[in-house]
């Protein structure tokens, strides 16, 4: 969900306060679109992760280092997922503080 930010009033005489004024493109990643990226990388990396340790826990994987950077991985991911919950739910909080 794209919010268009708020746009200048103009001058104090008014002459410009029926003019239509574009908002702003900043190219910003949308926060919905961050966090379900952040999401499917962490599903990713702990599939991964899991299946790695049921083919060491069967006997048929011998690349232990590869396993160390996996599991790694999907801490690092599930982390990541984790902060990014932690901070917007700071910026909920910061709103809902505000006095309108």
């Amino acid at each position: 969900m794209f919010i268009t930010p708020i746009t200048p009033l103009g001058e104090l005489g008014g002459t410009r306060m029926n003019q239509q004024i574009e908002p702003v493109k900043t190219g910003a990643i949308p926060f919905q679109d961050i966090f379900k990226n952040a999401v499917d990388n962490l599903v990713e990396t702990e599939r991964v992760t899991n299946s790695d340790s049921v083919l060491l826990a069967a006997g048929e994987y011998d690349d232990l280092h590869t396993l160390g950077i996996n599991a790694t991985k999907a801490y690092l991911a599930e982390r990541l997922v984790v902060e990014l919950r932690n901070r917007a739910m700071e910026a909920y909080t910061e709103v809902m503080r505000i006095n309108v």
